[in-house]
């Protein structure tokens, strides 16, 4: 197998074997297709195409197709936000709290016009559905859109938190869910790495990736991918998340094995293991090994060896 020269992605069962190079094989889009899909409005012709693959593949894509392209995978066709109402006085005192918390290391959401908007985003959602009103990682959510200024904010918004709702109503089902997906895939998929971390403490995974399934992955991911993430959330929901997270920790098992001590592993998975993972994918783009390393980490799994 092809392995990046920076990655750390072994064979968790034979590390040792030589393993076949393999004909990487998939149901590409290409240049003129993502145009054509532009123009339509529309992925009809393209359902059976790997279009999160060719998302990650599509390097020609510009910020602004990505913001063009979230409004063609939504499924809120025809939103309307209700009458607006006051939400309760308990959730407007969390979201004033919030939005100065918000990306507040990047200078534009210190300007009070984008907090303002930031703040409508959330308040209004909290008018919306009630019954979830607002609950920390949707600010995250909103400030990206505030900050590319993507059309119709609200709409998008309302829909990417409805489909990620039961990760944010009361007891948080769908997070302890996701999070013993999670658990499960790394004991079954990466078991040295699991070992690791219970051997140095980390018995509680909630405790360092609850941040990516309460934020989709954008808190600690670098802003030039956060709208090809929220288009991937946008075609394949929340099961992504975990799928990607498998990703990242197969691409840094080594590095983080070599970690003895559970807060310094602590802090690298939620400030590094992003970061670090899409350098790699950058790296192997140039080089073209794009592919390959999408193989090896388990975001392709149609192959042809030879």
């Amino acid at each position: 197998m092809l392995v990046s020269k920076n990655s750390d992605t072994e064979n968790e069962n034979n590390t040792n074997s030589q393993t076949p190079r393999h004909n990487l094989s998939f149901n590409a889009i290409q240049k003129e297709d993502w145009n054509q899909i532009m123009e339509e409005e529309s992925i009809n012709d393209f359902r059976s195409k790997d279009l999160t693959l060719a998302l990650f593949y599509s390097a020609h894509l510009t910020t602004q197709d990505h913001i063009n392209l979230i409004h063609i995978f939504s499924q809120f066709k025809d939103f309307e936000m209700p009458n607006p109402q006051e939400p309760s006085a308990y959730y407007a005192e969390l979201i004033d709290r919030d939005v100065g918390r918000t990306y507040q290391w990047i200078p534009y959401f210190k300007d009070k016009q984008n907090q303002d908007q930031l703040r409508k985003l959330l308040l209004n959602y909290a008018d919306y559905d009630p019954d979830v009103g607002y609950a920390q990682g949707m600010n995250f959510i909103a400030g990206t859109l505030v900050y590319f200024q993507v059309p119709q904010p609200q709409k998008i918004f309302n829909e990417l938190i409805q489909n990620h709702r039961n990760n944010y109503i009361a007891g948080t089902p769908g997070l302890f869910e996701n999070l013993a997906k999670l658990k499960f895939k790394l004991k079954t998929s990466i078991p040295k790495l699991f070992k690791h971390l219970q051997e140095i403490g980390l018995n509680d995974l909630g405790i360092c990736f609850s941040p990516y399934y309460l934020t989709l992955m954008l808190q600690n991911t670098p802003f030039q991918y956060h709208m090809l993430i929220l288009n991937i959330y946008q075609l394949m929901g929340q099961k992504y998340i975990t799928k990607l997270l498998m990703a990242m920790l197969k691409l840094s098992k080594n590095t983080i094995m070599k970690i003895k001590d559970v807060e310094k592993v602590n802090k690298y998975i939620r400030t590094e293991l992003a970061v670090n993972f899409f350098q790699e994918i950058e790296i192997c783009r140039k080089e073209q090994r794009l592919i390959q390393l999408l193989f090896n980490i388990g975001l392709i799994k149609r192959v042809n060896q030879y």
